[in-house]
């Protein structure tokens, strides 16, 4: 085999292999920017090879998109905290942070050129401001004016480079748009209308957005002239109904997040953190406390959903955990028994660097990778032989999806001093005690 550059401003080479056998190959093709270790474009191509002959072939090389986010934006809910930790470092880059006297701090979202976009509340009006690292001072590019109610966001599309605010209100969708040419106050109704809006993704004219409704947290989209923010079309709802019936997905929960990949699949990152008592039968959603009855059940657990552009098909789904039993250990005969086992929807120990604990938020979009914010928690039951306490593991890490080959990893583990993306907590002691017996040690996680 053997490399040459034909010309010094073209970047690409000839290739050549010696003594193939005759049949098809698969060519592929990468170009790498290796300083910031980001995969600029691929291609392959199919080959036959025929006995005597010389096959020459070209490879096309597809962008893989001019987007990838420089920062991870990590938001701690103690205080309305949002960090940027540099992504090849993992380090802290700078920290924005508010109190209850200070404006309200809203979605952070990163643009093409670095920058960080973000809607602040301050006297009724809605101000956008444009944070740079380069520079010590920010400043306000936007404000709007409107003092209607209704709860804004913003969403930035690395597309057409236009940083769009949405505005629930009445249980409607209204856009705002700021970009490089300046901003607009006016309104545009895209005509939506759901009861409860969650979350939102833009993409040229492609609005994804979650809502609540009579099936549990669901996902629809609309097309829009984005040009002027004018609605085209409204699509029919997708409900987290529908993908039940997709092998390995056989649970619910809430959409936290949506975000659009360079190629057009949609991401939705849904968490599913809540008890079912013995009791009462009945199943409580928890987001800052877990409220465990022994013999319950217990979920803390998520997954990354990819669907199609168009929501017709879910294409994967990763990170979700099954059914399995935590029991208490040794024997319980001498003790007042609290604990005997319960029901979990909890990665194993051994799986929890590739499965999901409760994932939050995508804080950062990388060329055939998503770096996504994960809470949540694992429990350990007592051991009456060791005489332990059982104990519940709160985890907040960063995970990183590969989306090339969907291996999901740990990029790093925060400690709760550090960040804490969720409050959670106990109810209860996951104790076990005897009449004169004290002093029982803490379980470990295993």
């Amino acid at each position: 085999m053997t490399l040459t550059k034909p010309r010094k401003e073209l970047w690409g080479g000839v290739l050549e292999f010696e003594d193939l056998e005759p049949g098809t190959y698969t060519a592929e093709a990468e170009a790498w920017n290796t300083d910031e270790n980001i995969l600029e474009g691929s291609g392959s191509t199919k080959i036959t090879v025929k006995a005597g002959e010389t096959t020459d072939c070209t490879i096309k090389m597809i962008l893989e998109g001019i987007f990838y986010s420089k920062y991870m934006l990590i938001p701690d809910y103690r205080g309305w905290i949002t960090y940027a930790y540099d992504y090849s470092t993992c380090t802290e880059k700078k920290i924005w942070s508010t109190n209850s006297n200070s404006p309200q701090y809203s979605h952070f979202a990163e643009s093409n050129d670095g920058s960080i976009y973000c809607t602040i509340l301050t006297n009724n009006k809605y101000n956008v401001h444009n944070y740079s690292f380069a520079t010590s001072n920010d400043k306000t590019d936007f404000i709007i004016t409107k003092t209607n109610t209704g709860f804004f966001d913003g969403y930035y599309d690395s597309t057409t480079d236009i940083y769009w605010l949405v505005r629930n209100a009445n249980g409607n969708l209204y856009l705002y748009k700021k970009n490089v040419e300046g901003a607009s106050e006016e309104e545009y109704n895209i005509g939506i209308t759901q009861n409860s809006f969650g979350d939102c993704a833009i993409r040229g004219e492609n609005l994804y957005y979650s809502f609540y409704s009579d099936y549990g947290d669901s996902i629809g989209y609309a097309k829009f002239d984005y040009t002027s923010g004018n609605p085209a079309e409204v699509k029919a709802e997708k409900t987290l109904s529908d993908f039940k019936t997709l092998s390995g997905f056989d649970g619910s929960g809430e959409i936290n997040d949506i975000a659009v990949l360079e190629d057009g699949r949609v991401a939705i990152i849904v968490r599913d953190t809540n008890t079912s008592s013995t009791n009462d039968n009945t199943t409580k959603t928890v987001i800052y406390n877990y409220t465990v009855t022994d013999g319950g059940t217990v979920n803390s657990r998520g997954a990354l959903l990819i669907l199609s552009s168009d929501l017709s098909k879910v294409e994967k789904v990763l990170g979700w955990s099954g059914e399995r039993t935590i029991s208490a250990t040794g024997s319980s005969s001498d003790y007042n028994v609290q604990w005997d086992k319960i029901t979990a929807y909890i990665p194993e120990y051994e799986d929890r660097n590739s499965h999901f604990y409760g994932p939050v938020k995508i804080v950062a979009i990388r060329p055939k990778e998503l770096v996504i914010a994960d809470c949540g928690a694992n429990f350990v039951l007592p051991d009456y032989n060791e005489k332990k306490n059982g104990k519940m593991f709160t985890h907040n890490r960063l995970m990183t999806v590969d989306l090339r080959n969907f291996a999901i990893s740990c990029k790093k583990e925060f400690t709760e001093d550090e960040i804490k993306f969720q409050n959670l907590a106990v109810s209860g002691n996951l104790t076990v005690t005897s009449s004169g017996t004290n002093g029982w040690s803490d379980g470990d996680e295993k």
